[in-house]
């Protein structure tokens, strides 16, 4: 398997200029499963596993979005990249951002899938608030310290990811989602939302020079398009698409839309 130092894993598909893929928090690099099989075709596909999610090493207390990106920085040293192009989802929007912040000379566009670049008011209480509640969870039911083994829940992270999902999607992708974010401890998932709730990019987001795809579902509750819509004022040279009718998890619902975006912007950007 490939890791960077035993702590960061990552896979690579395809031959061609690279392509980053960063998830969003509490998910994997295999919530790109639509996306892997069509960018490999004409592009080097990079996916990795951040810190405390996935195959990573596990994250035992908050960090910084800053220090995410150092490790999307040594990866890509490992693997000789110096030019690129990142697509980030979520959480994986803000490690994007922040890595252009810190590496501009090495980014030839960003492509900002249901991100928030901005602090939310109350997120970082409700960090906490969460934490008391899982924590209080933990202590009755020791067996499940170091995952979601128990079924009481599982059933209520469902819940939580049926809100985000459509009704038309598929049971069998709802309960591959389900599977995949119960695969991470709950430690790690409290940890990354306290590091999160912190970040706010919004006053360096004009000094973006690069060309910028944003897009985002019309009926995304976790990250609203107004989200969206406030990144795409700020950044110059940016382009907003509002999928309609889909929430957060609009690259597992409809793939067809958003990979021939992206690789329409990837065309367009003379990124071939």
């Amino acid at each position: 398997m490939p890791y960077l130092d035993n702590e960061i894993y990552y896979e690579v598909y395809g031959e061609g200029k690279p392509v980053l893929l960063i998830h969003g928090a509490w998910a994997s690099h295999e919530w790109w499963r639509m996306q892997i099989p069509e960018f490999s075709k004409k592009y080097k596909v990079i996916a990795i596993d951040v810190r405390g999610h996935g195959k990573s090493a596990r994250l035992e207390k908050p960090t910084t979005v800053e220090k995410l990106a150092e490790d999307v920085d040594r990866v890509l040293n490992h693997l000789h990249i110096d030019e690129l192009v990142l697509i980030g989802w979520s959480m994986g929007g803000m490690i994007s951002t922040q890595y252009y912040f810190d590496h501009p000379e090495k980014v030839r566009g960003l492509i900002l899938i249901s991100s928030r670049l901005h602090k939310r008011p109350g997120m970082l209480i409700e960090a906490y608030l969460r934490t008391i509640r899982e924590m209080f969870t933990l202590f009755m039911d020791f067996a499940d310290f170091e995952g979601f083994e128990s079924l009481k829940y599982e059933n209520q992270v469902k819940k939580e990811v049926e809100k985000m999902f459509s009704k038309s999607t598929s049971p069998e992708i709802i309960n591959w989602a389900v599977e995949d974010l119960t695969k991470n401890r709950r430690r790690d998932y409290l940890n990354i939302v306290k590091t999160l709730a912190k970040y706010d990019a919004s006053d360096k987001l004009h000094t973006i020079k690069v060309p910028t795809l944003i897009i985002v579902g019309d009926k995304d509750e976790r990250t609203p398009p107004e989200f969206s819509k406030k990144v795409h004022e700020k950044i110059p040279n940016s382009k907003l698409v509002i999928i309609e009718g889909y929430g957060h998890y609009v690259l597992l619902e409809r793939p067809d839309i958003v990979n021939r975006e992206v690789l329409s912007f990837l065309e367009s950007i003379g990124y071939r």
